[in-house]
């Protein structure tokens, strides 16, 4: 869908490239997957040459930071200069304010089964699901087009100011 504006070369850019930050968050629930399942290997190579300038703006922000609260500044960040930002495009802040909350979304899925302690098998499976919906967002993005996720999508377009 791109009747809320056409979208340029910078945006489609943008909005992929947010995508990466739920990617960044789920590789660590991958490690019991890494380990089951040797042939992911490759897999998980080109995720984190992928992810270096992601991991890059995490550690500048958890060394700035104390008591590792720089994932957080990321957070504010991106939530207080791009989606509440109103000139930058609508199609940025959509796939800004969705791939936080995956994040969010993977957070507490981890912390949780963390406490739970069944992470191995349940983090694997949301390491799948959240890189897949992650690559479909990017892809559909490259497109130009609004990636739909049902339930999260509905929350961004509720939240998000036109």
């Amino acid at each position: 869908m791109t009747w809320r504006g056409s979208t340029d070369i910078k945006d489609r850019f943008f909005g992929a490239a947010v995508y990466l930050f739920p990617i960044y968050d789920a590789i660590a629930l991958g490690a019991f997957l890494r380990v089951q399942v040797p042939a992911l290997a490759p897999l998980f190579r080109l995720l984190e040459t992928l992810l270096i300038p992601i991991q890059l703006i995490y550690n500048v922000f958890n060394t700035a930071i104390p008591l590792g609260l720089g994932s957080l500044v990321v957070f504010f960040i991106l939530f207080l200069a791009v989606v509440r930002n109103e000139k930058v495009s609508y199609f940025i802040r959509f796939n800004t304010l969705q791939s936080i909350l995956f994040g969010i979304a993977i957070s507490l899925i981890a912390i949780v089964f963390n406490a739970l302690g069944a992470l191995g098998f349940i983090g694997g499976l949301v390491f799948i699901i959240a890189t897949g919906a992650s690559l479909f967002c990017m892809v559909q993005c490259a497109l130009g087009r609004y990636p739909e996720i049902p339930s999260i999508s509905d929350a961004v377009y509720t939240q998000l100011p036109r």
